[in-house]
């Protein structure tokens, strides 16, 4: 997972991404602009989820003032988020990425909020449901309306060039155990239950044939902790709201 001190001050990676309205956005055009706020989410993150209605709410709110809310999927069907946006009412942009803007971002966990102030730099790099709006944004909102009041502001050139001298930064690997020896520590009923959920690291597998450190938890409070009251689907959403948000 990313460490959201390293991204602390450094310069935003440049993106461009097509939102389900049809509606192109390219960060370098409204840098410096607007303070932008990207939510990288997933339909299937329970916290994503609980989250959104705040969102939703400080966006409304704030809309009118140079804000920019920015919703960033992962990777899922357009129709799907589509649904998803219009069953929660949600009244900011968001869109489809492939991969590469979660890449670039070292987004590994689900919900992640980043914040891109007027002068191009990430401010708030935030891993987990965000439980109040305003005691995130409001302070970094006063600071960059100052800023641009005061015409300290990035121009689109300055951006660009920056962004392409920045050095990226290094990705960790991870040191799991290997997938077959945490397996090997489950009951019948665990195995069963790693076979059918779908890991919330935001991959495409399932929770047996992931090797990212969410599945490793997973399994391991599989093997360790009783859950033998509970019902499989039960068991799964409890540890789908554990675990999605990285927070570990």
């Amino acid at each position: 997972m990313a460490n959201s001190t390293e991204w602390q001050g450094r310069i935003a990676p440049d993106f461009e991404l097509k939102t389900t309205r049809g509606e192109r956005f390219q960060l370098s055009e409204n840098v410096g602009k607007k303070i932008i706020v990207l939510n990288f989410f997933a339909t299937w993150c329970g916290p994503c989820r609980e989250e959104m209605p705040e969102l939703n709410t400080y966006f409304n709110a704030h809309k009118a003032e140079s804000f920019l809310l920015l919703g960033i999927d992962a990777e899922e069907k357009e129709d799907r988020v589509e649904a998803f946006l219009t069953d929660l009412k949600i009244d900011f942009p968001a869109g489809v990425d492939a991969g590469p803007i979660q890449k670039q971002y070292g987004v590994s966990a689900f919900p992640t909020t980043v914040l891109i102030g007027v002068d191009g730099k990430v401010q708030l790099y935030e891993a987990g449901a965000l439980a109040n709006a305003e005691v995130a944004f409001d302070k970094l909102l006063s600071k960059n309306r100052q800023l641009m009041q005061s015409g300290h502001v990035i121009s689109p050139e300055e951006y660009r060039l920056e962004a392409q001298k920045q050095p990226a930064l290094p990705v960790r690997q991870s040191a799991e155990k290997p997938a077959a020896e945490e397996d090997d520590k489950l009951d019948p009923r665990g195995k069963r239950i790693v076979a059918r959920m779908d890991c919330p690291c935001g991959c495409d597998k399932k929770v047996q044939g992931c090797t990212c450190s969410t599945s490793s938890h997973i399994k391991k409070a599989l093997a360790t902790e009783d859950f033998k009251d509970k019902p499989d689907d039960e068991i799964m959403k409890a540890l789908n709201k554990r675990f999605c948000s990285g927070a570990m």
